[in-house]
């Protein structure tokens, strides 16, 4: 069980439209205090789930997580509802709103605010503008974890904003390592999860040796201008064409240069503790996994193809989920927010986000 307290203060940087939208977004920061056991060695790759209480040490502190609320300027039937937008490694909330680009609109916080529901896209602990703790050690799987639970345990008790009570319900959407959090809180808390529904996207229990590795690098030695301060176990990702459809014509090359530009980084505890994934949860809400049939990462040698196969494999670690199912959208890689046919998978996201609030 995590043993977090939490304190909110927010202040507004500020209003604007989304793009296309009736919306109105605000950047805020939420406080959350964590006390959680972690690795001591922060490579152990189960985050110490399977660890002695001698190799675990105590991390107590409080931390700022950084985040966009976006909601309709309408009330809505979504309005007692909200999203908790996790990014992926090496990304930031950005991921859930990039700009528009040759006519397209890639953001799914404008998308689904246009529908109804309102979003919270956060930056991880120690990414992006949230707290970036000096030792990266402390960023590990239990910490980033229970700083989201935090969050999203705010959304239900305290206003987010002025004038936005407290919700109901919060669905956490994940893309990538940011679905691997929410699955490390639906681990550790079960039945007990503040969270009312998980929607996971371009995250699969693979088995070893079956997806292509990422070669991360210390990000002081990547970017020394804007990073050269940093603990070499902060880490980022120059490759990044993994996280696209191999068929290049499939997304556009300036959003390429987006992914580039505003690349941030991860942490070797996080890199090297994506296999809890494989461990058994008791969570009981509604959960979906949402992967692209051109994912590099997940979907190689037709893997993706026998949806029913899929299923039934991952189903196993989610015995107690009240629903569970495995969508493959068809034509999108990894990052598939970020591809042409990025209007599929919204689609998917809100209609699963429908059909969660009802639970």
């Amino acid at each position: 069980m995590l043993f977090c307290t939490l304190w909110v203060l927010f202040y507004i940087l500020g209003f604007y439209t989304v793009s296309g939208a009736s919306c109105g977004c605000s950047s805020l920061v939420i406080p959350v205090h964590v006390d959680v056991l972690v690795p001591k060695d922060p490579t152990e790759e189960f985050a110490g789930l399977k660890s002695n209480a001698s190799s675990l040490r105590r991390v107590d502190d409080t931390y700022d997580i950084f985040g966009v609320f976006c909601r309709p300027d309408t009330v809505s039937l979504g309005a007692s509802v909200v999203q908790l937008l996790v990014h992926g490694f090496t990304y930031t909330n950005q991921y859930w709103s990039p700009p528009v680009e040759e006519f397209r609109n890639y953001s799914y916080a404008a998308f689904s605010c246009e529908r109804g529901f309102p979003s919270l896209a956060v930056d991880w602990l120690g990414v992006g503008l949230s707290t970036r703790p000096k030792n990266s050690s402390d960023v590990q799987f239990p910490t980033a974890s229970a700083a989201l639970s935090q969050v999203a345990l705010h959304l239900k008790t305290a206003p987010i904003v002025p004038g936005v009570p407290p919700f109901k319900k919060v669905i956490g959407i994940g893309h990538s390592a940011g679905s691997n959090l929410l699955n490390f809180n639906a681990i550790v808390d079960g039945p007990r999860s503040i969270f009312d529904g998980l929607i996971l996207t371009g995250s699969l229990s693979s088995p070893p040796g079956t997806a292509p590795s990422l070669s991360v690098t210390p990000a002081r030695d990547d970017t020394p201008l804007r990073w050269g301060n940093l603990d070499p176990g902060y880490v980022t990702l120059s490759n990044r064409s993994l996280f696209y459809p191999a068929d290049t014509t499939a997304f556009s090359p300036r959003m390429i240069e987006f992914d580039g530009f505003t690349k941030d980084v991860g942490t070797v505890g996080i890199a090297s503790q994506t296999p809890i994934i494989t461990l058994t949860t008791q969570y009981t809400g509604p959960v979906v996994k949402i992967v692209g049939s051109e994912d590099q990462l997940f979907c190689a040698v037709d893997r993706c193809v026998n949806i029913t196969a899929m299923t039934a494999s991952e189903r196993v670690g989610w015995p107690a989920a009240r629903s569970f199912e495995v969508v493959v959208e068809q034509g999108n890689g990894h990052d598939m927010n970020l591809d042409f046919a990025a209007q599929g998978p919204f689609n998917t996201f809100v209609s699963f986000v429908n059909q969660f609030s009802g639970f």
